[in-house]
């Protein structure tokens, strides 16, 4: 399948983070309240089977890409950068060691990465020659951070439709500022169709006070994107999330979460909560993969939900003296 990139423009706060396996699932969702049981049930069997339709990345700010999660660099390595090359602040100031490895614990927590420096690195990625990158123009990587709103709600009984005494809570949402963007990454062979669903998703609002207005966005394809054709490459940097039944296959640097999902729009009024579950998060750099497919059953009461976390990730390579430690 041929790997896509679309610009997502938010057009109102939203609550729930622009991630894989929510999008995802809305599609799904949309999908059936659109064309009825019977087309969804012949996608989820794609997914089932090992033909997806398409993958969909998580969003990240326009362009960066996910930090992959390289082993962090040893105090013997930037001693060694820091001979080879000086570095000074913005006054001029010319930084000590005790700076350097300060600005190391800052580079190191970077959720995102500038894209051309991804484009750059990724056929020899090392912690050491990013981490240079990053003291030669660390403006570079400051991204726009989203505007963290929160708002006052009352919460509503499920069985009878009023408020519950003493049930006020804050819900937070967020808003991009000055009209930013994200990425998002497809691979799909119909890249209109897989639009077409998006921008639906996008004009009836994604995730969490929908029906208040929240999450809508446009969408459209990144006509400036080539995707690298890099099939040679032994590794891979993860852009969505990733679980699946069996996770024992699954070998590379990687961080897990836990997650707790809430069924989709309409679906179990007295339970919305699904079991918890694992996930790898984006930005792990992985030399295998699990075996899929990539569908999770039994996560809830009602046997007919399930979560699907098809994995999207780009091949790089890491530097040589990164493979040693592997």
């Amino acid at each position: 399948m041929a790997l896509h990139r679309l610009i997502l423009r938010p057009r109102s706060p939203w609550g729930t983070p622009f991630r894989s396996d929510t999008l995802l699932g809305l599609l799904l969702y949309r999908l059936a309240e659109d064309e009825g049981e019977a087309v969804l049930r012949a996608e989820l069997e794609a997914f089932r089977s090992g033909n997806p339709p398409f993958s969909l990345s998580s969003a990240m700010p326009e362009g960066t890409m996910f930090f992959p999660r390289l082993p962090s660099a040893g105090d013997d390595q930037i001693d060694s950068l820091m001979q080879e090359q000086s570095f000074h602040d913005k006054k001029g100031r010319k930084l000590s060691r005790f700076d350097v490895l300060s600005e190391y614990k800052k580079f190191s927590k970077m959720p995102f990465m500038p894209i051309a420096f991804w484009e750059k690195h990724r056929g020899n990625l090392s912690s050491l020659s990013l981490f240079w990158e990053y003291l030669k123009q660390p403006d570079l990587w400051k991204q726009s951070e989203n505007v963290r709103q929160q708002s006052m709600h009352v919460t509503i009984d499920r069985r009878s439709g009023t408020a519950v005494e003493g049930g006020l809570f804050a819900s937070s949402s967020f808003w991009a500022p000055n009209g930013s963007a994200f990425h998002l990454y497809a691979e799909t062979e119909d890249c209109p169709r897989l639009l077409e669903r998006l921008e639906r998703l996008g004009q009836l609002g994604y995730g969490r006070d929908s029906s208040t207005g929240k999450g809508v966005f446009s969408i459209e394809e990144d006509p400036t994107f080539e995707a690298a054709v890099s099939s040679d490459m032994p590794h891979r940097l993860l852009i969505s999330l990733l679980s699946a039944a069996n996770l024992s296959g699954l070998e590379g640097y990687y961080a897990t979460e836990v997650k707790i999902g809430k069924a989709g729009p309409g679906f179990c009024r007295s339970n919305p909560f699904k079991r918890p579950f694992i996930l790898v998060s984006e930005g792990s750099l992985l030399t295998s993969m699990p075996k899929g497919p990539f569908v999770l059953n039994a996560i809830h009461a009602d046997p007919s939900i399930v979560q699907i976390t098809q994995p999207l990730a780009l091949p790089c390579r890491l530097a040589e003296e990164e493979n040693d430690h592997e």
